[in-house]
């Protein structure tokens, strides 16, 4: 069984936590709205898409992610908890993403924060391309240049949109980092 107890405190150590979780036991399942395929994790699914799909954790990396749909989905996407990070003295959060896809498949990583009136999604700036051959893809949001972007938040994520099409994906390995 794998241990769910986190003992670091870096403000990244809760996502990076779920993060080890999602690759720490082979588990398969059917990808679905809410659906968990580690523990906090969960998938977001366009309902009216009708995607369909399949999951595997711990196989070939973190995740493997089979997917299509009857109708081009609005979103789909993995959140990741990140628990409530206190960015008022950071000044960088990045992510480094190990991928590979059968072909070429896009995904953007947001940082969506909770507040009373619901949440606020702030994008890194670029977008990540798994291609047949493992790459690794390095993003930084600069803290400091970001606006609307709440330095306190009740809870936070870390969300991984998934291309709106067919896909066949691997996520090898993803960390987070606060600086």
């Amino acid at each position: 069984m794998t241990d769910i107890h986190n003992t670091r405190l870096e403000r990244d150590a809760q996502v990076n936590h779920a993060i080890a979780l999602l690759g720490a036991e082979a588990r398969q399942g059917e990808i679905a709205d809410l659906g968990s395929p580690a523990p906090n994790t969960f998938f977001s699914i366009d309902p009216e898409a009708a995607l369909t799909g399949t999951f595997a954790t711990a196989e070939d990396g973190l995740i493997r992610l089979s997917y299509a749909a009857s109708r081009k989905p609005r979103w789909c996407a993995l959140h990741l908890t990140a628990g409530g990070i206190d960015l008022a003295e950071a000044t960088v959060l990045g992510v480094i993403c190990k991928s590979q896809a059968e072909a070429a498949v896009t995904f953007r990583i947001c940082l969506r924060s909770g507040t009373p009136e619901g949440f606020v999604d702030t994008f890194l700036p670029k977008s990540v391309v798994a291609f047949a051959q493992p790459s690794v893809h390095v993003d930084l949001l600069r803290l400091d240049t970001v606006s609307g972007l709440p330095k306190q938040a009740e809870w936070r994520e870390i969300v991984l949109f998934f291309q709106p099409s067919k896909a066949d994906l691997v996520l090898q390995d993803f960390r987070v980092f606060i600086v």
